[in-house]
């Protein structure tokens, strides 16, 4: 360049970041509901009896249907439809620091509920809206089938509960879904309840008698952003 006006001229470029940032961990649970109807059941029931492949009375968990071949005639999957409820959030934080949950979540001391209030989920709830303390046609809460499995190589970490809900119990209009510590199977959380843990609202059809459907809540804890990490 020759001319003399630009002779020392230089450019500066300022970036600045208006916003701040900041990191958010959030917790979200997945429903999923798998269906076998009354004819898959019964004929499943009828092949473990004549196998002699597995003790007397065993549960139709979903391992069983499928050693048969036979393929939920239905599986829904709803995500993010649920929220941690107060008590939930006290057994969480005191497992960091404090007083921890007593007794803890497992296979002896943990339940998968639904029921058939439609109510938005609320901090404050301690039991399903449907748990009247008496009605099966209302809500039920069932042991779960196995300990609750616990994913920290996932991202995010998981925690998965899942219940199976068999041909005579749970028979009305699944509407909401929740985990308490429970001990047995209960219309109520009152009688062998425990930490009501979690609640959610999920439209998930009517339960017929003879059928036997699945609960399964993953419950992740930070959401997953960039490239695999967690924020």
């Amino acid at each position: 360049m020759n001319d003399p006006r630009m002779v020392g001229a230089a450019d500066r470029l300022s970036v600045g970041v208006a916003a701040p940032h900041g990191d958010f961990a959030g917790v979200r649970t997945d429903l999923k509901v798998e269906r076998w109807d009354a004819e898959q059941t019964d004929w499943v029931a009828r092949r473990v009896r004549s196998s002699h492949r597995f003790r007397p009375g065993i549960e139709l968990v979903p391992a069983v249907f499928r050693y048969f071949r036979v393929e939920p005639y239905s599986v829904t999957i709803d995500e993010n439809c649920n929220m941690i409820v107060q008590n939930g959030w006290v057994a969480l934080l005191g497992g960091v620091a404090g007083t921890t949950m007593s007794p803890k979540f497992g296979a002896a001391n943990g339940r998968v509920g639904v029921g058939t209030s439609v109510t938005a989920a609320a901090y404050a709830q301690t039991t399903l809206v449907g748990d009247t303390g008496a009605a099966s046609t209302t809500s039920y809460f069932k042991l779960v089938s196995g300990a609750p499995t616990i994913a920290t190589g996932s991202t995010p970490p998981t925690l998965t509960f899942s219940a199976v809900f068999g041909t005579s119990v749970a028979n009305f209009a699944w509407q909401e879904f929740g985990t308490d510590a429970g001990t047995a199977d209960s219309v109520s959380n009152a009688t062998t309840g425990g930490t009501f843990f979690n609640r959610g609202v999920s439209s998930q059809g009517t339960k017929a008698s003879g059928q036997t459907w699945t609960a399964t809540e993953t419950i992740s804890f930070g959401y997953p952003s960039g490239s695999g990490t967690v924020s």
